[in-house]
């Protein structure tokens, strides 16, 4: 029988190995607490952050007038910052929450470039107010304000698998040590969540460890989700096969200088409004555009043979594909070694050009707007329980056009700064044995289990079935199909085979509780995405293809009672922007003739 091997007692757990995770650490221990740091990867070296594409910013105003930048743009304000991350969300965006991303980061975003240079790493800026870096230096910059911090404590290769609980507040959390198999528990007045996104498609952009632990297990504790139907799409590599999933060709589209023609697998143009394809160089809001045209002609069964479509090259000389790619290659000289974009070959990428004048590319899952609900401060509404990045849910509403790191590391030092202030005074509250139990008992029984179905069976059943219910483009019929396979496949991985039976370093074992929480947040997301008829934002419904402002201008929000996820509705709070009016728009004129796309790439 399992047996926690040892206790770890903290005044604040924060769980996580990137920008959330390193921020909240940071700020916590600035506060006061003792930390510490639990990362199934290496700290700075997980998760989502290296695998960072381009940049991370401010507001102008702040850059130039708190900092000095004389390159910044001190037109793009704060306010005019706002009122693109809310309208660019379609109005779902809690506001107190957009308020908080704005006003506080400048602060950690100014000083983690810093804790960059400190070590040598390269940040580069231009205008309005962001700053090229590459994932590997972010991380690093990251992990070295950690380490310069006094009062933090890391744990790495620590899979954490199940938050631990005394009555209705969370006391901290039940790992398992990778490489040695020994189960331990965590005690803490305050955990914190930085644990990222949830990625259940066949086709990913980033790294596959993004399997919404964090929201499953903050779930299970008692927590809401929110807005889970909103996931954001990619342009990505689907050849060459060494390639696939990279995101070299959205890379390569957000130059001004790179050209392509999108076609179908007949050959056939895939018309896009001139005005959004002119985003694709300026604004993340490009990647929306990409999803309602591109999606569309994929789901009318028009895409490529692997559900793509194609770069089109045929009407460019070899000269001017040249001139398109030294665009692309000058952008990441000084980041990565000459003709490369991370590890993957640009000059290879544009020989396939020049050679096929035709590349098939696809829409990869990136990042999940939903996740858990918190307010302003980060908390959950749990006791004890605070969530920050991606893995919560709040700020972007129906659509993520801000940057995705500042928001882990302004939402990160937030929770940090909050839980422990709140828990400076308090007395550790021990957790109750039942929860432990509980915890151990899960894994045991997954060890226990003798069947013949196994891991690879149930995550290629759940990636299916995600890419036809949950896709780019949705209908009742196929949600409503996959939501009874999303049930099936609950009973299923409790009852999934795990051969060996050692904890040390058993990948089988991780890889079902991973595709457990996966179904969870997927099973959520398809419930949220049935309720929710209309399209809005990054949520696109081919039988309710209008915006519905009269009845769902609304948040939804999740909760478990008694093995049922229970849906309510949540007006979205307004500080500033008034709600639209009640009315039905059509969501392609909507797009077209309103004042969206925040100017937050580079321009060249």
């Amino acid at each position: 029988m399992l047996k926690v091997a040892e206790k770890i007692f903290t005044d604040v757990l924060v769980v996580g190995g990137g920008g959330a995770a390193c921020t909240a650490a940071v700020a916590a221990a600035r506060n006061g607490a003792k930390v510490a740091l639990v990362s199934k990867g290496k700290t700075g070296n997980s998760g989502n952050t290296i695998m960072i594409g381009g940049s991370y910013g401010m507001d102008g105003e702040s850059a130039y007038h708190d900092y000095h930048i004389e390159e910044a743009d001190p037109t793009f304000t704060k306010e005019e910052m706002f009122k693109s991350i809310v309208n660019d969300g379609f109005n779902l965006s809690d506001q107190n929450l957009v308020e908080q991303f704005i006003e506080e980061s400048p602060r950690i975003v100014y000083e983690v470039k810093e804790w960059g240079e400190e070590i040598g790493e390269k940040f580069r800026f231009y205008a309005p107010a962001n700053w090229d870096v590459t994932g590997r230096s972010m991380g690093r910059a990251l992990l070295a304000g950690v380490k310069k911090t006094p009062g933090v404590s890391i744990y790495d290769d620590v899979a954490i698998v199940e938050l631990l609980k005394n009555g209705e507040q969370v006391t901290g959390a039940l790992g398992i040590e990778l490489y040695t198999g020994r189960l331990l528990q965590f005690e803490a007045k305050a955990t914190i969540l930085g644990t990222g996104g949830f990625q259940p498609y066949t086709l990913k952009n980033t790294n596959t460890d993004m399997t919404g632990d964090g929201q499953a297990m903050a779930y299970r504790a008692g927590a809401k989700l929110a807005d889970m139907e909103f996931m954001l799409f990619l342009m990505s590599a689907i050849e060459p096969n060494n390639m696939r999933g990279s995101i070299l060709p959205a890379i390569c589209t957000f130059r001004r200088a790179f050209n392509y023609d999108p076609v179908d697998c007949n050959g056939d143009k895939i018309e896009v409004p001139e005005a959004l394809r002119e985003m694709e160089a300026t604004s993340e809001m490009s990647k929306l555009v990409h999803m309602f045209y591109f999606g569309r002609v994929i789901n009318q069964g028009r895409g490529s043979k692997n559900g793509g479509i194609y770069f089109d090259f045929s009407r460019f000389t070899d000269e001017e594909i040249d001139t398109m790619f030294d665009a692309v290659m000058e952008h990441f000289d000084g980041f990565y070694r000459h003709g490369y974009y991370h590890g993957e070959s640009v000059i290879e990428y544009r020989e396939m050009a020049k050679k096929k004048r035709k590349i098939e590319v696809g829409l990869s899952s990136e990042y999940s707007v939903g996740g858990i609900f918190i307010d302003e401060n980060m908390f959950t509404g749990v006791p004890g329980l605070y969530a920050a990045g991606e893995v919560a849910s709040g700020a972007f509403g129906a659509n993520r056009v801000a940057d995705a790191v500042t928001e882990m590391i302004v939402q990160g030092y937030k929770a940090g700064e909050v839980a422990a202030q709140r828990t400076a005074a308090q007395e550790l509250v021990g957790t109750a044995s039942e929860s432990v139990e509980q915890a151990v008992g899960m894994i045991q029984s997954l060890l226990d289990n003798d069947s013949n179905v196994t891991v690879g069976q149930l995550l290629h059943q759940m990636e299916t079935v995600t890419d036809d219910a949950l896709g780019m483009v949705r209908n009742q019929e196929r949600l409503e199909k996959g939501l009874d396979i999303y049930h099936q496949l609950d009973e299923a991985v409790e009852k999934v085979v795990i051969h060996s039976k050692s904890l040390v370093y058993n990948r089988e074992l991780m890889q079902a509780l991973q595709v457990k929480n996966l179904v969870t947040c997927s099973r959520v997301a398809t419930e949220m995405a049935l309720a929710r008829k209309e399209s809005r934002g990054l949520h696109l419904r081919e039988d309710y293809p209008y915006i519905d402002n009269v009845d769902w201008q609304v948040r939804l929000l999740a909760h478990c009672e008694d093995g049922k996820d229970i849906l309510e509705k949540k007006v979205p709070d307004v500080t500033k922007i008034p709600l639209r009016k009640p009315e039905k728009i059509d969501y392609e004129s909507f797009i077209l003739e309103e004042d969206l796309g925040m100017k937050n790439l580079e321009e060249k």
